[in-house]
């Protein structure tokens, strides 16, 4: 492949009006004029992997800078690199996710999404060839700057993620040979530090399963809360996956959810596909749960079906053998999986929710609908926002229209509690026992882990049992809740090595 360059100008003909080009008398001056440029022509057999039959550059101040340049681009088709000539990271991009054909329905929305809002509008017109950190830089600073305008900040955990969006991008593109290096590593993001996890203590998790054990999906509860399963992976359990025998629930199916879509898929990873040991109780539950199943379907008779969803290439699936289902046997989407546990949750030790305004020092308040099986005499603690501010003592209740009752407290609230349950209450809060903090249902999950790192089992069966690809993740995420394992780490080295001298230690 031979390399030729030329010297043009953008000069123009005073009578014509166009570009002198290589014929501008001033080229040949003294002055520097005009810019160098290169064409090489591509051989028929390098088309394929180049991509055209022609490299072009241009913009270069000397003939050797172009000839420099020239070369580059030659030992770049020599190695396997394409020539991507004028390709710009927005079409990249979009060359990019549509080629990502194993993403997950969730993974391939948060992509889209900040290649949309974040990327494109702010790198989407620079070469992909010539992009660099300092572009890369800026662009984030923009980003973030953006989104302070907004009602909605763009917060470092979203620009965080939206680097990690791009960062795979790029490094498809410099394994695919597309640009030499990835220049997002050399980019610093605002600092951001991780949150930590705060799931439900134990006491708060048999709480909620109290609640939920008269809940036709009791056995879900359980075995998320106590077993760490996700919440699409329950909704996908099947029976063919259970062995009674051996007391093992091999997950092997998720059922998704994407906007209003839904899908069946394999685990995430393959470790996700897994055997989870079960406890005596929850099989019992899982046990008792299939006898009512039964009943439901000869109930449903000849329509009762799983349903049909697509596989991770969109092929349709007939489902079957779900362990969980509606009461006419069709899958359970996992958004309204979501929906029921926090109906639940709110429910765990409410007695009713105040519908009128209650003055400081009220001697009865106006309540919705009571709680069945909670005797409404004696007393409760008054939350507002979940939080407790005060107690109060009910006497006597008296039905009112609709399903609103009356409360006759004991005394003022003044009375009951601390400085906060003097102010006035609103519409909306809580008279119960032990409310339960909010949380999401991924935080059943996350107290499962808390409960077995607490009880001293060990990290890496811990991420096992949950899936993880590895202890890493793991202890990543629960790092603050091994600290009591730390302590006893700790004590029996020390307790471990013999010593007949110790310095001396203040009282």
């Amino acid at each position: 492949m031979e390399i030729q360059t030329e010297k043009r100008c953008g000069c123009r003909d005073p009578e014509t009006g166009k570009q002198l080009g290589k014929r501008c008398a001033k080229l040949r001056g003294r002055k520097p004029h005009g810019k160098w440029s290169w064409r090489i022509e591509v051989p028929e057999e390098l088309i394929p992997l180049v991509g055209r039959t022609q490299l072009r550059g241009s913009g270069f101040a000397t003939k050797d800078a172009a000839e420099q340049d020239a070369e580059d681009q030659l030992a770049k088709v020599r190695a396997g690199q394409k020539h991507i000539g004028t390709l710009t990271v927005g079409e990249y991009l979009d060359q990019w996710l549509e080629s990502k054909r194993r993403l997950r329905p969730t993974a391939r929305r948060s992509y889209e999404s900040h290649i949309r809002l974040h990327l494109k509008p702010w790198l989407g017109q620079v070469p992909l060839s010539g992009l660099r950190a300092d572009h890369l830089d800026k662009a984030f600073r923009q980003i973030e700057a953006a989104g302070a305008r907004k009602s909605r900040p763009t917060g470092p955990a979203t620009i965080e993620r939206v680097r990690d969006t791009l960062r795979n991008a790029l490094n498809d593109a410099v394994k695919r040979r597309l640009i030499g290096f990835n220049p997002v590593a050399g980019v610093e993001l605002p600092e951001y530090i991780r949150p930590e996890v705060e799931p439900w203590e134990a006491h708060e998790v048999g709480a909620f399963l109290d609640e939920a054990a008269t809940d036709r999906l009791a056995a879900m509860w359980e075995l998320i809360a106590l077993h760490g399963v996700r919440r699409g992976e329950a909704c996908g359990a099947i029976w063919p996956g259970l062995d009674a025998d051996l007391s093992v629930l091999t997950i092997t199916q998720q059922i998704t959810e994407t906007g209003a879509r839904h899908g069946v898929w394999p685990p995430k990873t393959r470790s996700g596909r897994r055997k989870v040991d079960l406890d005596p109780m929850t099989l019992g539950s899982l046990l008792a749960h299939r006898l009512n199943q039964d009943a439901e379907r000869e109930q449903a008779g000849g329509v009762w079906v799983n349903g049909t969803l697509p596989n991770q290439h969109g092929k349709p699936v007939e489902l079957s053998g779900l362990m969980f289902t509606r009461p006419d046997g069709r899958y359970l989407p996992p958004e309204y999986v979501s929906q029921r546990m926090q109906t639940i949750a709110r429910r765990a030790g409410l007695l009713a929710t105040i519908r009128l305004p209650a003055p400081a020092r009220a001697g009865h308040v106006v309540v919705g609908a009571l709680q069945r099986d909670r005797d409404p005499i004696g007393e409760w603690t008054l939350y507002v926002n979940r939080e407790p501010i005060g107690t109060v003592t009910v006497t006597a209740v008296t039905r009112l229209f609709g399903n609103r009752h009356r409360l006759d407290l004991a005394a003022p609230r003044a009375a009951g509690g601390g400085a906060g349950a003097a102010a006035d209450v609103a519409v909306g809060a809580e008279l119960g026992r032990g409310l339960l903090s909010r949380r999401r249902l991924h935080d059943l999950r996350h107290a499962s882990a808390s409960i077995q790192l607490q009880e001293g089992i060990d990290l890496a069966l811990v991420s096992k049992r949950l899936g993880h690809s590895s202890p890493a993740i793991t202890g990543a995420l629960y790092a603050h809740l091994l600290r009591p394992a730390g302590q006893r780490a700790a004590l029996a080295v020390a307790n471990a090595v013999p010593r007949s001298r110790r310095a001396a230690t203040p009282t």
